[in-house]
């Protein structure tokens, strides 16, 4: 609800009239003329205006959303009432009528009771909406955006004529349709940017674009990062691919995705390839290579046993270096290095 006028400039507010809206705000008519203060109560079942513009003994209450409204007698003598004020939920049917008389000094405060008028609940079915007291509406039915913040919602809305209470029901969450494409009505100048006459954002004069943010950009996990244009999407909307105004130039942000798979298995051959080359290196400088002629296929093959050795020789490196460490830890026996020269000399015998 809102006081206003029809025309092209905002008219004083004692030459306004009371509005009523039911789809946000889109469409708009009048309830009654002059302007009123007003107040929902019990989720919008019950409406109650009172004059704004002279004392009155005197208020009107709805409880059609604004179709009928009757009138009820609060005071012998009239009140100037200066606010109309109800639980901040809106879940009650009392109101109190804050205000003062003419020709008396000090506040008067009215409490309004209207939960006599009915002890209806209003009933909410889930499975079968058009059996029950509520509605199914979308902000778009008289819009000719099919989607608005980048979706198409619908709402559970009380039936115009549903004459019950609502009370405590917990409201029913809004049920997403569908996730709609982006399109200009879902961004907004970026900063330091204005519209001009053609609808579109230009840079202020004086003012500078917002630098690039590639880290804030990239801080998820994504692929790319874009360029800052003059647009930004609305924060509310959740739109999805379409037509993007607020990304400019892509970049790949960094990191690992950064690079192709080729790099990737390119840097892994490295070690592999190093290794081989150590491997057959050390095979070559050996005695098991004398009196034997190996072709280049006979040499791939021997590689995973020189990495076995390779692993082998950095195990006893490592174990050699950590001997101390477990052997304090032992009780009882102890295992005995071996001298190299009685180590050469058994292998001598053996031969």
């Amino acid at each position: 609800m809102a006081v206003g006028n029809v025309g092209e400039e905002l008219a004083p507010y004692k030459d306004s009239d009371t509005f009523l809206s039911r789809d946000g705000g889109f469409t708009w008519e009048e309830i009654h003329k002059d302007a009123h203060l007003w107040e929902f109560g019990d989720s919008g079942s019950i409406l109650v205006i009172v004059n704004d513009e002279e004392p009155t003994d005197h208020l009107l209450f709805s409880t059609d959303q604004g179709l009928n409204w009757r009138e009820y007698k609060f005071s012998n003598d009239k009140v100037r009432i200066r606010f109309v004020v109800t639980v901040s939920s809106d879940t009650s049917r009392r109101f109190i009528l804050m205000g003062n008389y003419p020709r008396s000094p000090g506040s008067v405060a009215i409490h309004v009771d209207f939960t006599a008028l009915t002890s209806k609940k209003c009933v909410l079915n889930l499975e079968d909406p058009g059996a029950d007291d509520f509605e199914l509406w979308s902000p778009s039915e008289e819009r000719e955006e099919r989607c608005l913040f980048g979706r198409q919602t619908l709402y559970h809305r009380l039936v115009r004529k549903a004459n019950c209470v609502v009370g405590d029901r917990q409201k029913v969450e809004e049920k997403i349709m569908e996730t709609c494409p982006c399109a200009k009505v879902d961004f907004e100048c970026e900063f330091n940017y204005v519209k001009n006459e053609a609808d579109e954002c230009v840079l202020s004069p004086g003012a500078t674009p917002l630098p690039n943010d590639e880290a804030e950009a990239c801080k998820n996990g994504e692929d790319y990062w874009y360029e800052r244009t003059a647009y930004r999407l609305i924060p509310y909307s959740s739109c999805k691919d379409g037509n993007r105004l607020d990304r400019g130039t892509p970049h790949v942000c960094p990191g690992f995705k950064a690079h192709g798979p080729f790099f990737w298995l390119f840097i892994l051959l490295i070690p592999f390839g190093l290794t081989a080359l150590v491997g057959y290196s050390y095979y070559r400088r050996s005695g098991l290579t004398r009196g034997y002629q190996s072709g280049f296929l006979d040499t791939l093959a021997s590689v995973p046993w020189y990495l076995v050795g390779i692993a082998g020789i950095a195990w006893e490196w490592i174990a050699s270096r950590t001997e101390g460490v477990f052997n304090r830890s032992r009780r009882g026996y102890r295992d005995l290095r071996v001298d190299e020269d009685a180590q050469i000399l058994r292998f001598e015998d053996e031969d």
